[in-house]
């Protein structure tokens, strides 16, 4: 089986993404190659989930809030049917930059 690079909507997966994401639709879909995953794709749409980023400094008082880690949350990609309600898929993106 070769690989693909996978496209949904406007954005093209990286390679570890779209294995994620063949992963997650061989168990709902019981697919078998990338190419029948990208079909299956035609129809369905992405969006890119940022982590929310709010300080602790801007909730409690300054002397009360302790230090953060500067990477806070992680970024998922969203994939889910823009014609019809269907099932809906959500991976970790692979940049969390």
């Amino acid at each position: 089986m070769a690989k693909q690079r996978i496209t949904v909507g406007y954005v093209e997966l990286t390679q570890d993404e779209s294995d994620r994401l063949f992963e997650k639709v061989k168990e709902s879909r019981g697919i078998d190659s990338y190419g029948e995953l990208q079909s299956l794709m035609e129809d369905y749409d992405a969006t890119v989930e940022e982590p929310v980023k709010q300080p602790l400094k801007e909730v409690l008082d300054e002397e009360e809030a302790p230090e953060e880690p500067a990477q806070q949350g992680m970024r998922y990609i969203n994939i889910f049917n823009a014609i019809e309600a269907d099932e809906s898929y959500r991976i970790e993106a692979s940049n969390q930059e």
